[in-house]
């Protein structure tokens, strides 16, 4: 049986790369970008690498352009298998006090009532098929919070919190639903930043106990797990791919290059 995996946002980043790892593994990936031009140059990728799919431009955080997107699905293919939950915008920096109501309204309804809509449509089909596979983009900002990012972070919370819900209310219908909690990926907006000498990167870098960022095609390669047959009992689960950087501390950093210059063990190895 041929399966059909809904990738939103997938026009560039994290989305671009899922939508690929999924093709090349044999599903039809329906590639979902808000912007036009960008689905259907990630939908050419695909069709180059001997691949096949379909590209459907729409707004995720608006209910009509949604329901004709899976209306579209539905017709060329009669099913959906896999929902990846990827859509999101980027918002500018801020703290709350300086917040301004476009941000908080514009970031909340495509991360969190972008994935509400998309994951309600698809749990209708897939109850029907009594199958399913839904991953929803999170982030360790949702589990942390994070400076300058308040509306962010309150949607990726909010992200998860319904991925638990879901996960429940689904389960019997043989449909799992799981979340992936990145922490700085390296994006090719990311790596640019990164050579330009970005303090932003560098600090996040720093933070990070592998003192790397998360690369795409390892959220992929996650997502794609998630929907595979060696993944069909782990539901409700939150899973951090941010290099242990959620559980690092301004202390650890401190100790750690503290020690490592002192340790015996690593001045031997040339691990300083």
């Amino acid at each position: 049986m041929d399966r059909v995996a809904i990738i939103t946002g997938s026009g560039s980043g994290i989305g671009r790369t899922t939508a690929l790892t999924f093709a090349m593994a044999g599903y039809a990936v329906v590639v979902n970008d808000v912007v036009e031009l960008s689905g259907k140059q990630v939908l050419s990728e695909i069709k180059e690498e001997g691949g096949r799919g379909l590209s459907v431009p729409a707004d995720v955080s608006d209910i009509r352009q949604v329901k004709g997107m899976f209306e579209e699905v539905m017709e060329q293919y009669g099913r959906v298998d896999v929902l990846v939950n990827n859509a999101g915008v980027p918002g500018p920096f801020s703290l709350i006090v300086d917040m301004a109501e476009e941000t908080w309204h514009k970031t909340l309804s495509v991360h969190l009532t972008g994935t509400f809509y998309c994951l309600r449509e698809a749990a209708r089909l897939m109850i029907s098929q009594r199958f399913g596979r839904i991953i929803n983009m999170a982030s360790i900002a949702g589990i942390l919070g994070t400076v300058g990012s308040a509306e962010y972070a309150a949607a990726k919370a909010a992200v998860i919190n319904l991925t638990r819900t879901a996960a429940k209310e689904l389960g019997p219908y043989n449909i799992t639903v799981n979340a992936i909690a990145p922490g700085m990926v390296g994006t090719p907006t990311n790596i640019k930043l990164k050579e330009k000498g970005s303090p932003f990167i560098e600090t996040a870098e720093k933070g990070t106990p592998t003192n790397r960022m998360t690369r795409p095609e390892e959220v992929a390669g996650m997502a794609f797990f998630l929907s595979s047959e060696t993944a069909r009992n782990i539901n409700g689960q939150v899973i951090r791919m941010d290099g242990g950087a959620a559980v690092d501390i301004s202390m650890d950093q401190f100790m750690r290059a503290f020690l490592f210059k002192k340790s015996p063990f690593i001045k031997s190895v040339g691990g300083e």
